[in-house]
């Protein structure tokens, strides 16, 4: 039995309706996710490039062992990790990480044959999952000393005759001949010196630089909406080294996650994918490290016309319709001490003003969002921020993370934070209206965006994985119900995150992560896929399929909606109290004025009891269709061996017998009589 939950008497909730009651408009932007720059979220995620560290921007090994030594020096010192040597002899050949000859950012791999020896030699970079039949694309920007070079990805070679004394663009196509889990990438030369100034290996059925597989799943939910850089990240984000030329922008270290950024995915590579999913690109502005100016002339990059000069430069990138991006956040977080610029309230408020304004310059259409915080917390950030901004804000950001268990040494085990995740979707319902609240005594009526919201339980650097299962699909629904009842009020929802990193889908196979030179510069370190990596593929959380039946199966606004319910009891976890009421059910109703179609979705979070419902206020056709998420646990969740699991189920039901299993979310799609 699941801790905090005692056995009772068959469950009834009864659902009143009335769609004269029009909450508010179910918009688009209600149903959408983030897509940040961290852990495996873009890069080894979304992104189809094969290589860590394509462009060789990080740190070397220089011992073997926890210290330097006189007879314990790395015999990969030289090569940035995670590149390895290729068919080391000691006195034969040497590495450099050069920073005096490099092709972009501040650094390129040489290699030098210091004793001419017939052998081919070089760096190599393995754990590349290779599939059987599947064709790759490689290119290589190189320079020599006019020497051949042969290059091998699995057992397929090419040898390049000769290479020039300039940086040169070499491409070819492998089709790997078998299945090969850790597939391995060979540079090598027999004499002289080259210089590796960057590489990269795509599969050939990416597309647009994404991967396919994740871009099918996607299409699955088709999110409205995706916000982009970040988060964290994009307080220290300069858009324009992620434009142009890919190879030849330049790599560096992100401060807030302390991974290597190759800005492979900048501006247009992010609205491609948007485009690529049917999503409305979201941006957020640097209001970290970056000022006014920088953010107006990204506006321009967008949306300016071809005779500007940042829209000029877009139609030069290749994009010559403006991108059109409506939405723009000013700033994330800036009250919080981990954040790039974190500011006091005063000076968030005043910067705002120069970014909207200088924005609004550019484009005076555009939607802007200031940063908020959750009720009254931080000093009364929201008071003061809404006393000097408020006006010239279009709505108030919003994050908010439940459970907060991830600092822990060990999470909490699944089994008894069940009840507890449940409550924590109850106390954001208080939190947001105690956050309403307090923007309506200083900016009346003000919208919110509620653009960071999830569980954290165990997820950890690097990687932020969660164990994420059918019990989030329920606080999920949760959420979605809770907005949509504030639909009026709440203009914008975003689950944190889309990819891996606390993600809806998980995409495999995945990272292996090492600290290299932590504390001089360096950071973390997608170094392999360890020993047994799962094949390419793409896998939908149970928060996924909640959003899937959420997003497809609505009218065009929220109606009047009561829920009539037993509660249950929650003890304390993580940063949630306890709880000694809380709901059994939520629910949330949409439906199209003067329609006859009505979208009702509910959770039931009894632990093992199914939920006979009542519903009331309108008449209704006799059967109905049932969209369900449940499984055989509350912890019931899909992994790489069995994605199938938690699915979504369809049936036809009676609406005298309409019952819901424990622990599941449902749509109902019902038709007036």
């Amino acid at each position: 039995m699941l801790a905090g939950y005692t056995m009772g008497m068959t469950h009834q909730a009864t659902i009143t309706l009335d769609p004269l009651c029009l909450i508010g408009e179910a918009r688009d932007h209600l149903y959408g996710a983030n897509l940040e720059h961290i852990g495996q979220a873009i890069y080894g995620g979304v992104w189809a490039e094969m290589l860590r560290d394509r462009k060789f921007a990080g740190n070397d090994r220089m011992y073997a062992g926890m210290s330097e030594g006189l007879h314990n020096a790395h015999e990969g010192a030289g090569v940035v990790v995670p590149w390895q040597v290729y068919n080391p002899c000691p006195g034969t050949i040497r590495y450099v990480h050069d920073n005096s000859v490099f092709y972009t950012g501040r650094q390129s791999q040489r290699i030098s044959i210091r004793r001419v020896d017939g052998e081919w030699r070089g760096i190599a970079q393995g754990s590349l999952y290779l599939q059987a039949a599947r064709d790759y694309q490689l290119r290589l920007v190189l320079r020599g000393e006019g020497q051949a070079m042969q290059v091998r990805l699995g057992d397929e070679s090419w040898t390049i005759d000769h290479l020039p004394g300039d940086w040169t663009t070499f491409e070819h196509s492998f089709t790997a001949a078998g299945e090969d889990p850790q597939g391995q990438l060979s540079i090598a030369i027999q004499t002289g010196t080259a210089w590796v100034g960057c590489a990269s290996l795509m599969p050939a059925d990416n597309l647009a630089g994404f991967r396919s597989d994740v871009v099918v799943a996607l299409r699955d939910w088709s999110p409205r909406q995706l916000r982009w850089p970040g988060g964290n990240f994009v307080s220290a984000y300069h858009w324009q080294a992620g434009i142009g030329d890919r190879d030849k922008r330049p790599s560096y270290l992100d401060p807030a996650w302390w991974q290597w950024e190759p800005n492979d995915v900048g501006t247009d590579e992010f609205i491609a994918l948007c485009r690529l999913i049917d999503a409305e690109p979201v941006l957020t502005a640097n209001l970290g490290d970056g000022d006014a100016d920088e953010a107006a002339a990204w506006v321009e990059y967008c949306n300016g016309g071809v005779d500007t000069h940042f829209g000029g430069l877009r139609a030069a990138n290749g994009h010559p319709s403006a991108h059109d991006v409506r939405l723009w956040f000013v700033g994330n977080e800036q009250f919080g001490n981990w954040q790039v610029g974190h500011c006091d309230a005063q000076t968030y408020a005043r910067r705002y003003l120069d970014f909207a304004r200088a924005m609004r310059a550019v484009d005076p259409n555009l939607t802007l969002i200031g940063v908020g915080a959750p009720g009254d917390l931080y000093g009364g950030w929201n008071e003061e921020v809404l006393k000097i901004a408020g006006a010239e804000m279009d709505q108030l950001s919003l994050h908010y993370y439940s459970l907060r268990t991830e600092k822990w040494q060990q999470p909490p085990p699944p089994e008894q934070i069940y009840l507890p995740k449940m409550a924590a979707a109850h106390e954001v319902t208080q939190m947001l209206d105690e956050t309403l609240a307090v923007i309506d005594r200083h900016q009346p009526q003000l919208p919110l965006a509620f653009d960071e919201w999830n569980t954290y339980v165990g997820a950890k650097p690097p990687d932020y994985i969660e164990d994420y299962n059918l019990a989030d699909a329920l606080y999920t629904g949760w959420l979605m119900n809770a907005c949509l009842q504030r639909a009026d009020r709440i203009h914008y929802s975003a689950i944190y995150h889309l990819v891996n990193v606390m993600g809806c889908y998980l995409s495999a196979p995945l990272y292996r992560w090492e600290a290299i030179n932590f504390s001089r510069g360096g950071g973390w370190v997608a170094v392999d896929y360890g020993d047994a990596p799962a094949a390419p593929a793409t896998i939908k959380m149970p928060s996924t399929l909640a959003l899937e039946l959420l997003t497809r199966y609505r009218g065009s606004h929220s109606i009047g909606c009561q829920v009539e319910c037993g509660s249950f009891a929650s003890p304390a976890a993580g940063n949630m109290p306890a709880f000694d009421v809380v709901p059994l059910v939520s629910a949330a109703a949409t439906a199209d004025p003067g329609g006859d179609c009505i979208y009702i979705s509910i959770v039931n979070c009894a632990v093992d009891q199914a939920m006979r419902i009542q519903l009331a206020g309108l008449d209704f056709a006799e059967a109905a269709r049932m969209f369900l998420v449940a499984g055989e646990s509350p912890l019931s969740t899909n992994s790489f061996a069995a994605p199938q699991t938690v699915t979504i189920e369809e049936r036809r039901v009676r609406l005298d017998e309409l019952a819901l299993p424990p622990h599941s979310f449902a749509m109902l799609v019902l038709r007036l009589q």
